[in-house]
Order: structure tokens, then sequence, then C-alpha cells
């Protein structure tokens, strides 16, 4: 009926509500290559997957549910959404999302795996973004008109393409 098919509806949008929220606060948070529509829609799949398996293993129970009263012919469905268990998962969707942020920009775990030998990748988006994350302090920039500048790097450019870069002192 009609009405089943609204509470499937509202039911698959909570399932994957929480990892497209995690996707959007890992994009906010991290410097990433531009993504095709149907990667974005794998990763937060694959982050509701996770933040339901945190969840579970948490024993936060499900974010609604269908109450089904029946009288004679007449059935009448109601949701019952759990606002604990809403907020429950955005928790972990958001907690997972500033973990994941963090790993990304401070290159772990893939550096232990770059030193067992497993990987030579970085966790980051570029070797631009490597060098300024790992090297700081004083550089000498050579600009197009063959003059140098040199001083202490504050900010940069996010994408090795833009190549820009703000010194001080």
């Amino acid at each position: 009926t009609l009405m089943e098919a609204g509470f499937e509806a509202i039911t698959i949008l909570l399932i994957l509500l929480p990892g497209f929220f995690c996707a959007r606060l890992v994009q906010y948070l991290c410097v990433r290559d531009d993504q095709k529509e149907f990667d974005k829609i794998v990763e937060a799949l694959l982050y509701s997957l996770l933040v339901y398996v945190i969840c579970a293993s948490l024993h936060v129970s499900p974010p609604i549910s269908l109450n089904v009263e029946s009288n004679g012919n007449l059935t009448r469905y109601s949701f019952q959404p759990s606002t604990w268990s809403l907020l429950s998962l955005a928790v972990v969707a958001g907690g997972l999302a500033f973990l994941i942020g963090a790993m990304e920009t401070n290159d772990f775990p893939a550096r232990w795996l770059r030193k067992m030998r497993f990987t030579q990748r970085t966790a980051r988006s570029s070797t631009w973004s490597d060098v300024f994350h790992e090297f700081g302090g004083y550089v000498q920039v050579e600009l197009e008109d063959e003059r140098s500048v040199l001083g202490w790097v504050r900010l940069y450019a996010e994408k090795p393409d833009e190549r820009s870069l703000f010194l001080e002192d």
C-alpha cells in the first residue's frame, strides 16, 4: 500500500542519511581530488555501513519503527521515531567524519603502511600537500619573471594546479 511504501522510503532515507552526513563532513575537512557522483554515493554508502556497525556494537536501537494497528478491515500505520537513536546516529556519523578527516590530514594510517612496505601511497591528495605538511619553515620561491622571494610559508593552495603561496616575514 501507499503507507507501506512511504515507510520504506523514510526507512531507506534514514539508513542513508548518516553516511551522506559523514561524507559531507569529510569533504569539508579534507583536501581531496574531485570525485565523480558515483564515487561520492559509494563512499556515503560505505560510511553508512560503518555508522550502523558502530551503532549496533553500542546497542543503539533502530531510528524509526512502524506501528500497525488492525481494526476489522481498517489498518492504521504510524511511525515511531526514536529521538535518542537519531541523535546517536548523528553523533557517530560526525565522530567518524572527524576521525577520517584527522587520519587523511595527518597521513595516518598510510604512514604506517608505507613503513611496513604495504604501499607507497599517502593519504593526502597530492605531493604539494605532502610537502607542506611535512616540511615547514622558510622557502625560496622563483617567480615567472625570474625574481626570487624568501619567506615563511603561512598558507598554500589546496590543489597543486593553483600554485599559490602566502609567505610572511
